[in-house]
């Protein structure tokens, strides 16, 4: 099984996302977005090849039934998480924030 790294900027992600489900739908609707995330990233660790590139080295998951997604590179030991997107976004904004967010090689 492979290491995750999530990048600080996609905790903010994850909590805007959360503190807007929880001022719209209760606290309980934040929770199970919160948990939802979480499900995708054991996902991703177990399973990172299985989900088919979408921009550059990319690969992307849903944050099912909610409507972000998860978007990750592969690498040899492990997996880096940086972005969380809401898909109603504009995609040319999705790929410059991909790019700006790029961890590389490192």
């Amino acid at each position: 099984m492979k290491q995750i790294r999530i990048l600080p900027e996609v905790w903010d992600d994850v909590d805007d996302a959360a503190a807007w489900y929880d001022k719209k739908g209760g606290r309980e609707l934040g929770d199970r977005f919160l948990t939802a995330f979480r499900t995708q990233l054991s996902e991703i660790v177990r399973l990172p090849q299985t989900h088919r590139r979408v921009y550059k080295d990319f690969s992307r998951v849903f944050a099912k039934p909610f409507p972000y997604a998860i978007y990750f590179r592969t690498y040899q030991d492990w997996v880096v998480v940086t972005l969380l997107w809401h898909t109603a976004r504009n995609p040319e904004d999705l790929r410059t924030t991909l790019t700006e967010r790029d961890p590389g090689d490192q």
